[in-house]
This record gives structure tokens, sequence and C-alpha cells, in this order.
């Protein structure tokens, strides 16, 4: 059958290599030389026009105005409505001239050049007389930011469908990213701890980031001059999401406890992220974004290398990081390098940063979730183990006390009855004695699981120390606490406890006291206490009641 997978990446990479094939509609030059509009535009020299070696792509790295002359391989007819589309523009501004015009067109995301009857995807250039095969469009390009632009001739039909696809899934993914930072503060505002402040910010400034990148951000009025004035805006923000999201890591990892170099690596690369920020604030130079793509992907790769250690060791958490980092960080390195003019990247690179961003922040929304549940387990087996008795799965001496005390509350407030009973098991010690702990810790077992069936679900048994029980009635009074005792006495006295071929006689002495109104818990616990070893007393294997004063009646149930 062969490799499935393989059989994947196949098809993918032939229809990347078909969509490359099909988007060549156009030759590319560039004029490297200064000229003047009626030189270029009117043709009155020869010119050194230099065929582009990147293909179909403009990537303009000068960051002064140049000439670039785009060349139809085939004709496009008017009856077609044919665009010129250039594709993730950021901050670039275009001036075009199309055959049979006389004026340049004005292009540009941001500003009164932007055109809202197309999404933010590309600057959309309209082509009223078609394009005929050999015919060429001039561009007068000027690029503030050395950013990639893909172009392409195609009908006004196909770039509609693509404007609703780019749309629907940027909706989606800036959608889903601005819903983690409410996330992330509910967290903080529960839990009060640092890291979940330092992830909302992170998220929130990535949102900021790609909101200006990709364009969004000239719907927001007092928003769209700031990030539309030049790249500082947009590198300050990606300065400052990567410190947040350092920050952030460092303590979901706790490497200052576990790692402290690399935890002190990382805040240099913090402080040196913070400087480059200053720096791209009074700066537009090329060197401020190069030097941060140099941090982030140092500081990427010391978390991701700190996350392989700690998921070595065994930490949850570290997991979560290496599966939300590592598609970012290589797709990162690869931007890096495109715009350093090392190589450059496939076609969809920009747009899977911004997937790999949202699926970044998404896994360690997952990874505190997972964190969440961890410490809730932990809390409730620390809980668990405060109110429950480990040897009897009776309740423990603290948690039936605070359930008496809520009871006598619930008595006083409605006026019902309220029952306890004192359960201590005769001659115990010699069972330990003569058989040892281990069959004395199993005959309590038994002896617990006896009485609690004997209860209602609204009763609690705890144990109380040592041999000693102590059940807690609501809603019974005196006599149906006595019957209720009598009945938890009897289920251990009919029969023998039968524990590694030994048949132990066991028997149980009760004291039952009914709460009185205006007494106190110490007073109803002695009461109960009292008529207890009234019963032992007496001869054991008894139940004996409490009367209403520091007195008790005689036993009223023996063998």
């Amino acid at each position: 059958m062969g490799n499935p997978w393989g059989r994947v990446v196949g098809v993918l990479l032939s229809m990347c290599t078909v969509a490359g094939a099909s988007a060549q509609t156009l030759t590319l030059q560039r004029l490297d030389a200064e000229a003047t509009t009626a030189e270029v535009v009117a043709g009155t020299r020869p010119l050194p026009w230099q065929d582009n070696r990147n293909g179909d792509v403009i990537f303009e790295g000068s960051h002064h105005p140049r000439w670039w002359k785009l060349t139809a391989t085939r004709s496009f007819p008017a009856s077609q409505q044919p665009r010129l589309l250039l594709e993730s523009p950021y901050l670039t501004r275009v001036q075009a001239w199309v055959p049979g015009s006389t004026s340049p067109s004005r292009h540009a995301l941001y500003g009164a050049d932007a055109d809202d009857r197309y999404s933010t995807r590309a600057l959309v250039i309209d082509l009223p007389s078609g394009l005929e095969a050999g015919d060429s469009v001039l561009l007068r390009v000027e690029a503030p930011a050395a950013i990639p632009m893909r172009a392409s001739l195609v009908p006004l039909a196909q770039v509609h469908r693509g404007d609703l696809l780019f749309v629907g899934w940027r909706s989606f993914i800036l959608g889903s990213l601005s819903v983690l930072p409410l996330l992330a503060l509910t967290l903080w505002l529960r839990l009060r701890d640092p890291q979940y402040l330092y992830f909302a910010a992170s998220v929130l400034l990535v949102t900021l980031y790609l909101l200006a990148l990709g364009g969004e951000m000239r719907a927001i009025p007092w928003l769209a001059g700031i990030a539309g004035s030049g790249v500082g805006f947009a590198r300050v923000t990606a300065g400052l999401a990567t410190v947040c999201m350092i920050l952030f890591q460092r303590r979901y990892l706790q490497l200052p406890q576990f790692m402290p170099r690399v935890s002190r690596w990382l805040a240099g690369c913090v402080a040196a992220i913070l400087a480059i920020s200053v720096f791209n604030v009074f700066s537009e130079a090329s060197l401020g974004s190069l030097a941060g793509n140099v941090c982030l992907l140092i500081s990427g790769m010391l978390l991701v290398g700190s996350g392989v250690v700690m998921a070595w060791r065994g930490q949850r958490q570290a997991w979560a990081l290496l599966f939300s980092w590592l598609p970012f960080l290589l797709l990162a390195m690869l931007r890096t390098a495109e715009l350093a003019g090392w190589l450059l990247g496939p076609p969809w690179l920009g747009h899977g940063i911004t997937i790999s961003v949202a699926l970044s922040a998404l896994l360690l929304s997952i990874g505190m979730a997972d964190t969440m549940l961890q410490l809730r387990r932990d809390r409730d087996h620390a809980s668990r183990r405060a109110n429950v008795d480990s040897l009897t799965g009776m309740s423990t001496r603290l948690a039936v006390d605070e359930y008496l005390a809520k009871a006598i509350q619930d008595a006083a407030a409605n006026a019902t009855p309220l029952s306890i009973a004192f359960i201590d098991v005769d001659h115990f010690k010699a069972v330990n004695d003569r058989h040892g702990h281990a069959i004395g810790d199993e005959c309590l077992r038994i002896l617990a699981a006896r009485v609690r069936r004997q209860l209602r679900a609204s009763d609690m048994l705890g144990r109380y120390g040592g041999d000693e029980m102590l059940a807690v009635m609501p809603g019974m009074d005196l006599e149906q606490a006595r019957v209720r005792a009598e009945a938890m006495r009897n289920t251990v006295d009919v029969r023998p406890i039968d524990i590694n071929h030994l048949s132990l006689d066991v028997s149980l002495s009760i004291g039952v006291a009914q709460w009185q109104p205006g007494e106190l818990l110490e007073q109803l616990l002695q009461r109960a206490d009292m008529a207890l070893y009234a019963g032992k007393a007496a001869g054991r294997n008894r139940t004996c009641l409490a009367a209403a004063s520091q007195t008790f009646s005689p036993c009223e149930t023996m063998q």
C-alpha cells in the first residue's frame, strides 16, 4: 500500500507545483538605476532593466522608491475583467501605469490610497482595457518594510473568491486569538499567578501585530494612523509580544527553579529585545528588524531546548510548549532568512506564520488548562486526604466536626432535630495485641463498612480517634437515633468478622445524644461520650441514651 503520509505530501507538493506554474502569468523586471517618470513611462531613452531573480515576487529591499516592469506572458481580454494582484503588501505603496492610461493609479493598504472594494490580502490594480501578451504595467514601488509581494494576473471573479476565503480564515484565526486573552485574564483573576497576565499580554500584542501586518487595523480609526505611519508600530508590538511570551514560558516551565542558567540567558534576550524595541520607536532602519528576529530565534531555540529537557524529566506542560513553538520557530527561521535576503520563502510562508502563531497560542492554552486540571486534581487529592481517613474510608475527625457544626446551625435555623452517636469497639486493644495491627486494621475497615450501611446518605460517619467513630444524623430525634444505633450494633454483633481464616467476635458500645436548642457542639459531644462510657461501665455491647442534661439515663438496650 505504501506510505499514506508520503502520498499526502506528494499530492500537496504537486498542488503547489501546479499552483506555482499557473501563477506565472507575468515576467518581472527591476530598474535599479535612477530615472525620471518621463524616461520610464514615455521610454525616451533605453533603460537597464534587470530580470527579477525571484520569479513573480516583488521583493523590494532598498527602502527607496524603485521602478518595476511587469509584462504579461499571455493575453487577458477586457471581457475577463483582469486585475493585477500584489499580495501581502503591508506598508508598501505603489503607483501603477497601465496600458491605455496616461496617469498613475495609487494603491496602499493604509491611508487615502486604500481601496475598500477588496480585502487586505493584496493591492488590486484595475486593468480596464485588459492586457495583451507582451504588454507591460509599470510600477513605482515604495516599500518601507522588506516584505515579499507575489504578483499575478487574475479575473475579477477569482479576486472575489480569494477575498472571501481570506476574510473567512483571517476572521477565524483573529477571532480565536481575541478570546484567549479573556480566558487568561479570568485565570489570573482566580489564581493571581502573573504567568496568566504575561500570556494574555503576549496574545493581545500578537493579535495587534497581525492586524497591523495584514491591514485589518485600517478599520480601527484611532489605530489606523499609527499602524500605517511606519514599520515602528508593528516592530515594537512584535518585540513586546516576544518579551511577554518569554516571561510567560519561563514561569510556565519553572525555569528559574529547574534551569537557572537558561533562565538567565532568556532574561538577557528579554533585555536585548526591549532595547531593540526602544530603537525601533525612533528608527525604521532594517537593522532593528533583523536584530529583533535574531533575538526571537535565539530565545525560541532556548525555550524549545528547555522544553525538550523538561519533557525528558517528565514535566507534562513542557510537551505543550514543544508542540506550540516548533512550527512557529521553523517558519520564523525561514522568514528571518528571507528578510535577510538569503532565500525566498514559499508563497504560503506569511499565512503559515499567522496560522502557527494562532496554533501556538491555542496549544499553550490547552497546556494551561491541563496544568489547571492537574492543580485541581492535586487539590482534590489533598482535600480528600484531609477529609477522608485513609485506613477506613470514613471521614476524618476534622471533616465530621465541620459537618456537625453545620448540622447544628441548620437544626437551629430550621427547628429540626439532630442526633449523634459515639461508637467504640469493645476490647479492640486485645485484638491488636493478640493478632497484630494488620488484622486490627482490616477489622476496623470491615466494621466501618458494616456500620456505614446502616446510615442514610445524609448522615456522616467519621473516625474520631483510634477505634472510636462518630455518626451525625440530621433530622433524627433521640428515639429514631436509638433505633439506628441498635441497627449498627446488631450488624456487628450478629456475626463474627472473618479475616485470614480468623473468626473474631466483636461488639460495639454506643452512646446516643440529641442536640438541645442553645447547646454548644462541645456540650453535645460530652453528653454522647458520657452515655458511651456509661454503656461500657454497664457491661459493653449496648446502646445508652444521654439525657437532656449533663447526666445520662440508664442504658436502654442491651444484648
